[in-house]
C-alpha cells in the first residue's frame, strides 16, 4: 500500500455541544447587533408616541441613549453572568435574568432623571417616581417578551436537533449491517483458503466494527476515521492482493478536523466492490482529504478506475447509489445545506467529493 507521510497536527477541534442554557450567548457579535438595532426600534417607537413634531429628534436622540445604556448594560452583566446562569434550570436561570434586566433599568432610570432627563419629565418626588415606574413597566413587558422568544426558540432549535439526530441515528443503522455483511463475506472466503488471513481479518473486522457500534452523536477525528478505513483496506486487500492499491493524500493540518463517524469507509468501500474489484487488473483508489476557500471548507476526496465500456458501469451506479444518498441525508442533518456531496466521472474515473465547513472556524467564531 502507498501511504504518504502524515504528522500529528497540534490543532485540536472541540465539537460543539448543545447549550442546556436557552439564553443566547450575548456575547456573540451577532447577538449584540441585533439586541443594539432592536433597542433602536422600541426608543423610535415609543418617541413617536409620546413627542411632538417639533421635538421628535431631541426626544429621539435622549430616549436612544436610555434604551441603549439599558439594553448594553443588561447584555453585558448577561455576558459575565452566563457561566453561574449555566448552573441552574431554565426557570431560575430566567428569573434571575429578569431580574438583573430590571435592576439595571431603574439604575439607569436613577442616573438619567438626576443627570440628563429633559424638563418634560419634571422635578420632585412624585416626578420622580413616575419616571422610576413608567421605565420599569416598560421594561419588564419588554424583558418578559424577550426572554419568552429566547425560550421559545431555545426549545424549538432543540426539538429540530433530537429530530436530525434521529435522522443520524437511523441512517447511521443503515451502514451497520451493509458492512458487516460484505465483510463477512470476505472473511468466509479466506476461511477455506488461508485461515491465518482469516483470523487477521477478524480482527481487522472488530476494530472497525467497534468504531461503527460507537455514538453517532458524538464525531470523530480525520485521523480516526482514516484508521477505520485503513483496517477495513486491510480486509480487502488479503482478498484482492495486489490488484487493489491505495494513496493518501492527506494534509497534516486536517487530521485533527472533526467528521462524522463512518463517512468515508462507505466511499471508499464501494470504490472496491464496485470499482477496482471488478477489473481484471485491479487499480488505485486515490483519497485526498485538504482545507480549501482559505482553510474555510474541508474537501474530501475519493477517486477510483471504472469501466465505462462494460456492464460494470451501470452496476456501479446502482450499487453507489445507496451508499451516496444515506452520506448526502447524514450530511443535510448535521449541517443543515452547509455540506454538500458531489459525483463526477471524468476520463476513466469515478470522483466523489464530500465539503463541509471547517470545524476549526466554527469554534472560533470565524
Amino acid at each position: 500500500m502507498k501511504h504518504s507521510d502524515r504528522q500529528a497536527s497540534p490543532r485540536i477541534s472541540q465539537q460543539g455541544s448543545v447549550d442546556a442554557l436557552f439564553l443566547p450567548d450575548l456575547c456573540n457579535i451577532r447577538v449584540l447587533l441585533l439586541v443594539i438595532v432592536t433597542a433602536e426600534l422600541l426608543a423610535f417607537i415609543i418617541t413617536l408616541a409620546g413627542s411632538g413634531i417639533a421635538r421628535l429628534w431631541l426626544d429621539l436622540g435622549l430616549v436612544s441613549l436610555f434604551i441603549q445604556w439599558v439594553a448594553l448594560s443588561s447584555v453585558f452583566i448577561l455576558c459575565l453572568s452566563r457561566p453561574l446562569l449555566a448552573r441552574f434550570d431554565n426557570t431560575r436561570s430566567g428569573i434571575i435574568s429578569f431580574l438583573i434586566i430590571n435592576v439595571v433599568t431603574l439604575v439607569v432610570s436613577e442616573i438619567a432623571f438626576n443627570f440628563v432627563s429633559p424638563p418634560s419629565v419634571g422635578q420632585g418626588t412624585a416626578a420622580h417616581i413616575d419616571f422610576l415606574l413608567r421605565n420599569l413597566g416598560i421594561s419588564v413587558i419588554v424583558s418578559l417578551f424577550a426572554l419568552r422568544y429566547f425560550y421559545l426558540h431555545h426549545q424549538s432549535s432543540q426539538s429540530m436537533l433530537a429530530e436530525n439526530m434521529s435522522r443520524i441515528e437511523a441512517l447511521q443503522a443503515r451502514i451497520r449491517p451493509h458492512f458487516l455483511f460484505n465483510s463477512m463475506n470476505i472473511i468466509a472466503s479466506l476461511t477455506r483458503s488461508d485461515p491465518k488471513l482469516a483470523e487477521q481479518a477478524v480482527e481487522n473486522l472488530s476494530q472497525v466494527f467497534r468504531a461503527s457500534l460507537s455514538d453517532t452523536n458524538k464525531q470523530i477525528t480525520l485521523r480516526e476515521e482514516i484508521a477505520i478505513c485503513e483496517s477495513y483496506l486491510q480486509i480487502e486487500m488479503l482478498r484482492l492482493g495486489d490488484r487493489l492499491n491505495i494513496e493518501w493524500h492527506i494534509d497534516s493540518e486536517v487530521e485533527e478536523e472533526k467528521i462524522p463517524p463512518l463517512l468515508l469507509q462507505p466511499i471508499i468501500e464501494n470504490a472496491v466492490i464496485h470499482g477496482v474489484e471488478p477489473l481484471p487488473n485491479g487499480g488505485t483508489i486515490i483519497i485526498n482529504a485538504e482545507y480549501i476557500d482559505n482553510g474555510k471548507i474541508l474537501s474530501l476526496r475519493v477517486s477510483n478506475p471504472y469501466d465505462d465500456s462494460s456492464d460494470n458501469c451501470a452496476t456501479y451506479s446502482n450499487g453507489n447509489q445507496l451508499a451516496l444518498k444515506n452520506i448526502d441525508a447524514r450530511l443535510d442533518a448535521l449541517y443543515e445545506g452547509l455540506a454538500n456531496l458531489k459525483v463526477k466521472k471524468e476520463a476513466g474515473k469515478y470522483i466523489a467529493i464530500i465539503e463541509f465547513p471547517s470545524s476549526f472556524l466554527h469554534r472560533d467564531g470565524q
